[in-house]
């Protein structure tokens, strides 16, 4: 494993409010080796914790209406502290279907998780969260992907091709040679 040394100096923080799965997630993450897992059931207590040591990846329940995590996350990525405001946050939802995963992004999840947690997928996640290239820029107060903006604000209005009209006067026919007739075919 390419990553494993990386993945074992990480810091994962979980919030899930049902003690089982966030049980049964922290156990999975020690497996992999992560020196540390802070959890916790209440959101409020986890950014306090965020804001004083920034973990390397947030581990949130998405819960029914996403409630839990938009709370999160608004308290996150309007921090002032750039460090803190891009810390990487993994949304893990019970139904994990497009709405659900399109309106986690447009919130600014980092990535979402199918629960229950396959080991493989939540290694994909982690690897993605370290190799995460994309940039962030501030938009009204709040860190946002690029990809994000670009795809609502950045992205200009493909102009309409102008279509030339000549008049009928001015149009011209087509030469022929002197001694072409019109049934001449062209042989190949």
């Amino acid at each position: 494993m390419e990553y494993g040394s990386r993945i074992r100096r990480m810091d994962v923080m979980l919030i899930d409010p049902n003690t089982v799965s966030r049980g049964n997630l922290g156990a999975l993450i020690r497996d992999f080796g992560c020196y540390l897992v802070r959890p916790f059931d209440d959101p409020e207590i986890a950014v306090v914790s965020i804001l004083s040591k920034p973990p390397a990846v947030v581990l949130c329940n998405w819960g029914t209406d996403g409630a839990m995590v938009r709370q999160v996350l608004d308290q996150i990525r309007n921090h002032r502290n750039d460090e803190v405001a891009r810390t990487p946050i993994i949304a893990v939802a019970q139904n994990l279907n497009r709405q659900i995963t399109s309106n986690a992004l447009k919130a600014g999840i980092t990535q979402v998780l199918a629960s229950p947690v396959v080991p493989a997928d939540l290694m994909k996640k982690l690897i993605f969260v370290l190799t995460d290239q994309r940039q962030m820029l501030r938009r009204e107060g709040r860190l946002t992907y690029v990809a994000n903006l670009k795809k609502s604000k950045l992205i200009k209005p493909v102009p309409v091709p102008k279509v030339l009209e000549f008049p009928a006067a001015s149009v011209t026919p087509t030469p022929r040679a002197a001694d072409a007739e019109p049934d001449d075919v062209l042989e190949l």
